[in-house]
């Protein structure tokens, strides 16, 4: 969690613009004001991208007044982040 709040601080992240209207992501001040507030007890899970076997996603959940959802993946050199999703949760 660390690495991700430094990445975001850093401006070292994209927010992929997914076309489903519930799953609008969020604008970047936004994502840094939420992923600086992140704690271990937002952490939901480990999973393996479907669409590339080999790499990893990590999702949380966080309630800051409104619960975003948060999906994302790290380069392999963990020089960047990106957000598959980040949006408010629908559930």
């Amino acid at each position: 969690m660390k690495i991700l709040q430094r990445l975001v601080a850093e401006d070292k992240f994209v927010i992929v613009n997914r076309r489903v209207a519930h799953a609008k992501g969020v604008s970047n001040e936004v994502a840094k004001v939420v992923i600086a507030q992140l704690t271990s007890d937002d952490f939901v899970k480990v999973t393996k991208d479907r669409a590339f076997p080999n790499e990893y996603l990590w999702v949380y959940e966080t309630d800051v007044g409104i619960i975003y959802y948060i999906k994302c993946k790290f380069a392999s050199d963990l020089s960047c982040v990106k957000f598959i999703s980040f949006h408010p949760s629908i559930y």
